[in-house]
């Protein structure tokens, strides 16, 4: 075992070898071999001791412009605070570097090409590429990484560099992102770091990471779920950890420290050394560099790739068709065109949600975003084809399930409004099954105080007419987005906040009489960290989810805050379409049933799929 230990080091022994090996010993812990290139580099970290960031080395590198600055053997992490209009200076580059904005924006000059940067982008440079920055009119704060270690920056952090050597053989590693093209972080999907927790209902990792890689080091963007748990492991790649969110005790072979966001720890683990890890109760997010690159990352990242490659086309994008609604809702593509509704609400943003029906609108689009107002004075919500042609519409503050004309706007007529002989409160989504029954989510989302049933609910319109309950109160805060498998099966339910329900797709099987059995956790969904770190625990489940959709093949589809999250079948995550607004509510159309809609807040949105979308009653497309 003392090679991997050893692999890159020069000089003596280091001293925390016997310890980690004590530790390999007991807890038998294995890892991956391999040969790194011998450095010797003065560094202002301690193995495997983290220390918090206002102890690090501060850098002024221009006027107006600082960096606090760690590093390992191959690799330098920077966190870079530019003053509002400061200038980083223009430089050649010797390594390869990477911008991570973490907040603020620049205009950045890459071989005299000028590119906006803006929070949560990155850009990939490589050596001599020259590079200069202008901080926007709020400043800049970003990561910047670079390969090999600059030399210049350590000597501005005090350290004598005289005779140090920092290069080392190019290891010829295929890039993941193309030198100088900014990318939004949140297009870089998540991919699970360990495998699913066994005995579980739902296939979910509990450690996720945006990666992105050079040819000599790799950036794991880590989100570790609340409480939750990484084993004793090691690797022979350095890693030079910075905790940006939330709270760990870090595990470093035979001991504990504490990490924090707040506190900006930062911890460097040579090759070899065995470490663990436990999240607090939000979580936590983990800037991670390697180096060199993890080959085992590059596989998972391909792997997962591989998955939402399956659904999107590599480059292909969202395309926004039009702006300047309130809050969108509720789409269905009707032979040929778009229908959703434009719901008023006060002020969503600022939670107020003070409706008015007079101010909301249903719309029909076309396939160019070409749209008008179709029927005005109903807070609508979910849509869904009729098998006649109709359009079926719930009519959320009217209490009631109405079938309209799509070429007229006008009421046919009213399909539910009551339930064991009591109104309805405020329908919300609903889907067709094979019979023409349909499912309908009621979370007596309306104005009125008292409300009618006894809480929020899912019903079942049978095909002849007669309505129950299927699912009664007190199993969600908020059911909302409902949706069934292909084969009728199976029935998808939402929680969009809190709890009961928290941040999980629920799923049951489905009888011949629509009754539903067997209630289970299908997927848990991804949070955005405002989310996971707020104040009340009861706030941490706020995923947003709303609209559903499935595939011919059984994919699942929910619109949240953090994008339309994708599961297989078998609830394996397979990714995230990433826009810039929140996706409320999502449906498949098209001449061939293969784009997928996204109606959000102010604007609405399409991206073609390699897919196409099911969804009851057939040839409406």
């Amino acid at each position: 075992m003392l090679p991997l230990l050893l692999a890159g080091c020069s000089g003596d022994k280091p001293s925390w070898v016997d310890r980690n090996q004590q530790v390999i010993d007991e807890y038998k812990v294995t890892g991956r071999t391999r040969e790194l290139p011998a450095l010797s580099v003065p560094t202002v970290l301690t193995d495997g001791e983290p220390v918090e960031r206002a102890k690090l080395p501060v850098i002024t590198i221009a006027p107006g412009v600082t960096a606090t600055v760690g590093w390992g053997r191959g690799a330098l992490v920077e966190r870079v605070e530019m003053k509002a209009d400061a200038s980083y200076p223009a430089q050649t580059l010797n390594e390869e570097l990477f911008v991570i904005v973490q907040d603020g924006s620049a205009t950045i000059d890459v071989n005299g090409t000028m590119t906006a940067l803006a929070k949560n982008q990155a850009i990939y440079l490589q050596p001599g590429a020259v590079r200069s920055m202008k901080a926007g009119a709020n400043g800049l704060v970003a990561f910047e990484v670079y390969s090999p270690v600059r030399l210049d920056h350590l000597a501005l952090a005090g350290q004598n560099t005289s005779g140090v050597s920092v290069s080392f053989p190019d290891q010829g590693v295929t890039p993941s992102l193309q030198p100088g093209v900014v990318v939004n972080v949140d297009d870089i999907q998540w991919t699970p770091l360990i495998d699913p927790v066994p005995d579980r209902s739902f296939r979910r990792s509990t450690t996720h990471a945006r990666l992105l890689w050079g040819r000599n080091a790799q950036i794991s963007l880590v989100r570790i779920d609340p409480q939750s748990e990484i084993a004793r492991h090691m690797h022979p790649e350095d890693q030079l950890t910075t905790t940006v969110r939330g709270t760990i005790d870090q595990g470093v072979m035979d001991r504990s420290y504490p990490g924090s966001g707040e506190a900006g720890h930062v911890l460097f683990l040579p090759g070899g050394m065995v470490h663990s890890g436990k999240a607090g109760d939000v979580g936590v997010d983990q800037l991670d560099v390697f180096w060199p690159v993890r080959p085992d990352y590059v596989e998972r990242a391909s792997k997962q790739r591989a998955l939402y490659e399956q659904v999107v086309a590599p480059g292909e994008m969202p395309k926004k068709l039009a702006e300047g609604f309130t809050f969108t809702e509720g789409p269905t593509w009707l032979k040929g065109k778009l229908y959703f509704s434009d719901m008023y609400f006060k002020n969503p943003a600022a939670g107020d949600w003070t409706g008015s029906p007079a101010q909301s609108r249903l719309i029909v689009m076309e396939p160019d975003g070409r749209h008008r107002v179709l029927a005005r004075g109903m807070q609508s919500n979910g849509t869904i084809a009729a098998r006649n042609g109709n359009l079926i519409v719930c009519d959320m503050f009217g209490h009631r399930v109405v079938e309209l004309n799509p070429a007229t706007g006008r009421v046919v007529r009213v399909l539910l409004d009551k339930v064991d002989g009591k109104p309805i409160d405020g329908p919300n989504d609903l889907v067709m099954d094979a019979k023409g029954g349909l499912y309908i989510t009621d979370p007596q989302f309306t104005p009125e105080a008292k409300k009618s049933q006894p809480g929020k609910q899912v019903y079942y319109l049978a095909p002849d007419g007669t309505a129950r309950v299927v699912i009664g109160p007190g199993e969600y805060a908020m059911p909302n987005g409902v949706e069934l498998s292909p084969d009728g099966k199976t029935l998808y339910v939402n929680n969009t906040w809190s709890q009961p329900g928290e941040n999980f797709v629920w799923a049951y099987d489905v009888a011949a009489d629509g009754s539903l059995s067997n209630k289970r956790q299908f997927a848990a969904l991804n949070l955005t960290p405002n989310v996971l770190g707020a104040a009340t625990a009861a706030d941490r489940f706020d995923s947003g989810a709303d609209g559903t959709a499935v595939d011919t093949d059984g994919r699942y589809y929910v619109a949240t805050r953090s994008g339309v999250q994708i599961f297989m079948p078998d609830g394996t995550y397979a990714g995230t379409i990433w826009m810039p607004q929140y996706p409320v509510s999502i449906t498949f159309g098209g001449p061939d049933n293969d784009v997928l809609y996204m109606v959000g807040e102010s604007s609405a949105w399409s991206v073609r799929t390699k897919v196409r979308g099911f969804r009851h009653p057939d040839g409406m497309q």
